[in-house]
C-alpha cells in the first residue's frame, strides 16, 4: 500500500473540504448580510442621485447641444467657448420649456381625465353588467366567461388607476420627499451643465484613468464598447422620444375629431408606451380600449383600427425614417431583444433591451467577421456552407 499517495490524496480531500466550507461560511455571512449592503447601497444611491439626474440630462441633452454648436452657429466668428456656451444655454431652456409646458398643460388635463375615470367606475361596471346580461342564462356558459373576463379586467384596471392615483397622493403628500426631488433636480441641472460645458475634459480624465490602468488594448476595448453604448442609447432615445413625441400628438388629433372621451389620457399613454418598440403602441392600447369598449364600444372599435393603422405607419414610414439605422438590429432581433428585457427586468427591461442587445450585437458581429478574416472563410449571400473555398472576400 502506498501510504504516500494516500497521504497526497487525503491533503487534497482536506484542501477541497476546507475550501468547500470557507466557501460556504463565506456564503452564509454574505447572505446574512445581504439586506445590510442593499441599505448601504441604497443611501450610496439616494446620494448620488444629483449626479445620476445630472449624468441623464447631460445625455439626453447633448445630441442638442451638438446641433446647436456645430450646425447652427457652424459659421458665427465666436470663439469656440462662446459657441459652447450659447448651446448649452439653448439646451437648458430648452428642456425647463419643455418641462413647463408638459406640468402647466398635459398634466392638469390628465389629472381631470383620471379623476373622471375613477368617479365613473361604477357607472362602469353596471354597464358591462347591463352587456352581458343577455348571456347569461343558467345553461349558458358564455356569459359566465365573459364575466369572469370583464371582472377581472375591471378589477385589474380599476387596480392600476387606483395605484397610480395612490402613488400620486403619497407623494404630494410627504413634502420632505418633494422637496428632497426638486433639490435633486436642480442640482442635477447644474450638474448636467457643468458636463455639457466641459465634456472633454472630463473625457479625458476618464481615459487617463482607463489607460493607467488597464492594459493598452484591454482599454481600447473598454473605451469601443462605451462608445458603441453610448452612440446606441444616445441614438435610440433621442429618435425614440421624437417619434413618441408625434404619434402622441398624432393621436390626440386623431382621437380628438372623432369626439372620443378622455382624449388627453389616451393619447399620453399611447406615446409614452411608443418608446418601447414593436409592441409599445398595443401594450398602450389595450387599457385605452378596453375604457373605450365599456363607455362605447362603436368608439373602442375604431380607435382599436385607428391603432392599428397608427402603428404599420409608424414601424414603416415614420419610424425608419427618423430613426433609421440607429439601433442596427434586424426586425427579429428587436423582438428577441424585448421579449428577454421584459422577461427580466419588466418594462425597463422592454426599453433598455434594445440598445443594450444591439451594441451585444455589433460585438458578436465584429468578432464573427474577425473570425472569418482570420480563417479566409466566406459566407455566401444565400447563406449555405462555403464547402471548402475560401476567399479574401471579407
Amino acid at each position: 500500500m502506498n501510504f504516500n499517495r494516500l497521504d497526497e490524496t487525503l491533503r487534497e480531500k482536506v484542501a477541497a473540504y476546507s475550501i468547500s466550507g470557507i466557501i460556504i461560511i463565506a456564503f452564509y455571512f454574505f447572505m446574512r448580510a445581504l439586506p445590510q449592503l442593499g441599505k448601504i447601497f441604497h443611501e450610496f444611491w439616494v446620494a448620488l442621485a444629483p449626479f445620476i439626474y445630472g449624468f441623464c440630462f447631460a445625455f439626453i441633452l447633448k445630441p442638442l447641444r451638438d446641433i446647436v454648436e456645430k450646425k447652427w452657429l457652424k459659421n458665427k466668428n465666436w470663439k469656440d467657448t462662446t459657441k459652447r456656451k450659447i448651446a448649452v444655454t439653448i439646451c437648458i431652456i430648452t428642456m425647463f420649456i419643455v418641462l413647463s409646458a408638459f406640468f402647466a398643460v398635459l398634466i392638469p388635463q390628465l389629472f381631470s381625465s383620471a379623476k373622471t375615470l375613477i368617479s365613473s367606475l361604477d357607472s362602469y361596471e353596471k354597464l358591462l353588467e347591463e352587456m352581458i346580461m343577455p348571456y347569461a342564462g343558467e345553461e349558458s356558459t358564455i356569459g359566465v366567461h365573459l364575466e369572469n373576463i370583464f371582472n377581472t379586467l375591471s378589477e385589474t384596471l380599476t387596480k392600476w388607476i387606483t395605484d397610480a392615483d395612490g402613488a400620486i397622493s403619497i407623494l404630494l403628500s410627504y413634502s420632505w420627499q418633494v422637496i428632497t426631488l426638486i433639490f435633486n433636480f436642480f442640482i442635477g441641472v447644474i450638474v448636467a451643465i457643468y458636463l455639457l460645458s466641459d465634456t472633454e475634459r472630463f473625457a479625458r480624465q476618464f481615459n487617463s484613468v482607463l489607460y493607467a490602468v488597464l492594459p493598452e488594448n484591454r482599454a481600447d476595448d473598454v473605451s469601443y464598447v462605451l462608445g458603441l453604448c453610448g452612440n446606441a442609447f444616445n441614438r435610440f432615445i433621442f429618435g425614440k422620444a421624437l417619434d413618441s413625441l408625434i404619434i402622441g400628438i398624432v393621436c390626440y388629433i386623431v382621437v380628438a375629431i372623432l369626439d372620443m372621451p378622455y382624449s388627453p389620457l389616451i393619447a399620453f399613454v399611447v406615446g409614452i408606451t411608443n418608446m418601447i418598440p414593436v409592441f409599445g403602441p398595443f401594450l398602450g392600447a389595450i387599457p385605452c380600449i378596453f375604457i373605450l369598449l365599456i363607455i362605447a364600444p362603436i368608439k373602442g372599435l375604431e380607435f382599436a383600427v385607428f391603432i392599428l393603422i397608427l402603428q404599420q405607419i409608424d414601424g414603416n414610414i415614420l419610424g425608419p425614417y427618423i430613426l433609421g439605422d440607429a439601433i442596427g438590429l434586424p426586425a427579429l432581433w428587436v423582438m428577441f431583444a424585448i421579449i428577454i428585457g421584459g422577461a427580466m427586468f419588466g418594462v425597463l427591461g422592454m426599453f433598455v433591451g434594445v440598445p443594450i442587445f444591439s451594441v451585444i450585437y455589433i460585438l458578436v458581429r465584429d468578432a464573427v467577421h474577425k473570425q472569418l478574416r482570420v480563417r479566409k472563410i466566406h459566407i455566401p449571400e444565400n447563406g449555405l456552407p462555403p464547402n471548402g473555398q475560401k476567399s479574401n472576400f471579407l
